[in-house]
């Protein structure tokens, strides 16, 4: 037997997928390569091919149920069709699931038309937040182009149609600050929250590796920047003062009063400049290579990037992240390209010309670190392409500094249990 699992979705770092469809069913033969399954993620739908030739045998996730990464989908046999014992009666074909009742306390969906039921559309992040909320999916509308129900639209829900006060629902912050910036919360822990802030081109998203290793009791935040992923692509920022004091408002707005902080590159100067503001109560401060600790960096990367609009021309640019260039896949492009857009991509070139002009960090960030008076780490990767490691030694003497083997620009996602390791801690140093 051959399982047919899937390790990753569109080159994105998931941590759960959901079935979208299968393309064959028990007993039906099968080649190496063929099409059989197709999940989706938060960004991408991705089909999964037949990793041998034979008889599938059984389907063991259906459709519209959420797996996690290393799930086995099903399995394939070695034979031929005309010689597979005929499927088991139990084993459901691939019909899309009925949604489940919604709870008295919530509007009910109308009807469906009589040619069956829709298949609702939904993150992986949403469908498990609305279950745990007892939500029927089926009566929320979504806010997106694309039909796709997301986690800000369960939040919305939340809001408009509390439960009884009998059982009270506890609503999350809503993903959407008053002031535009996109916040995304993961986690169940009760603590002070992990703030992540990522680095240029990127976004929440891009932390994926790293929060699943951290796990479910710490409770993390991650923020897209100004010009970057949901948040508003008119940044009108000029400085890494500039998005900090954006990051502050919104954080504010969402209620969140003090932090472990994170930030990655671009994310890390600007976590610099937010924890010198003292507008948010700082408990540590993590930086992954970040910019601000020194003139240099590379410009050649930053043209490319957002010059680039195809995954021919992107892929190449990408790879300078990356030690291990194998991460680059077609479908971690693809995902890229898809995430920005051209709005997003302008922005970023236009934040780009503000920040690096001609290919030099124009902000300097070194003295305001000095004046930040909590546990600091810094983590850069010895490979790194995009901004020298060296800068680390620019930090000051309150900086412990971790130079990690084999890692170029993006350690959190080559290295994450390492770097999540690093960030508890520094946590544990505040106290």
């Amino acid at each position: 037997m051959t399982d047919i699992t899937v390790v990753g979705a569109g080159g994105e770092y998931m941590e759960s997928v959901v079935v979208v469809s299968w393309h064959k069913k028990p007993g039906d033969s099968v080649t190496a390569g063929e099409l059989v399954v197709t999940v989706e993620t938060a960004k991408a739908a991705t089909e999964i091919e037949a990793p041998t030739s034979g008889i599938l045998t059984e389907i063991r996730a259906q459709i519209g149920e959420e797996v996690a990464i290393g799930t086995v989908l099903g399995t394939i046999r070695d034979g031929t069709a005309e010689s597979a014992p005929a499927a088991k009666a139990n084993t459901p074909v691939a019909t899309a699931p009925t949604a489940p009742a919604a709870p008295s306390a919530l509007p009910v969906a109308s009807p469906v038309a009589a040619s069956g039921p829709a298949r609702i559309t939904a993150s992986p992040l949403a469908r498990r937040i609305a279950a745990r909320r007892g939500i029927d999916l089926s009566a929320i509308a979504p806010s997106s182009p694309s039909g796709r129900i997301k986690l800000r639209d369960v939040d919305a829900f939340t809001h408009a149609h509390p439960a009884p006060a009998a059982a009270p629902v506890r609503a999350a912050a809503p993903t959407s600050t008053a002031s535009g910036v996109n916040l995304t919360r993961r986690g169940s822990g009760t603590g002070t929250p992990f703030v992540f802030l990522h680095g240029f081109g990127a976004d929440g998203f891009s932390w994926q590796p790293l929060v699943a290793t951290l796990g479910a009791d710490h409770a993390a935040v991650l923020v897209d920047l100004p010009g970057h992923g949901r948040s508003p692509a008119d940044a009108g920022a000029g400085s890494f003062e500039d998005l900090a004091a954006v990051v502050a408002q919104a954080l504010a707005e969402a209620g969140i009063e003090e932090c472990h902080l994170v930030g990655h590159s671009l994310g890390g100067g600007v976590a610099i400049a937010l924890a010198e503001t003292g507008r948010v109560n700082v408990r540590s401060l993590t930086l992954i290579a970040p910019a601000g600790l020194g003139p240099e960096i590379d410009g050649d990367f930053l043209d490319g990037f957002c010059r680039a609009t195809q995954a021919e021309s992107l892929k190449p640019w990408l790879m300078r992240l990356f030690s291990d260039t194998s991460i680059v896949s077609l479908g971690y492009v693809q995902a890229t390209l898809k995430a920005r857009g051209d709005d997003l991509r302008q922005a970023q070139a236009v934040l780009a010309g503000r920040l690096f002009p001609n290919g030099t960090q124009a902000g300097e960030m070194r003295a305001a670190l000095r004046r930040v008076a909590v546990p600091q780490k810094i983590i850069w990767g010895e490979g790194d392409r995009i901004i020298p490691m060296r800068h680390a030694l620019g930090a000051g003497p309150e900086a412990a500094i971790h130079l990690l083997p084999n890692v170029g620009h993006m350690p959190h996602v080559e290295a994450p249990a390492t770097v999540a390791r690093l960030i508890l801690q520094n946590a544990r140093c505040a106290g």
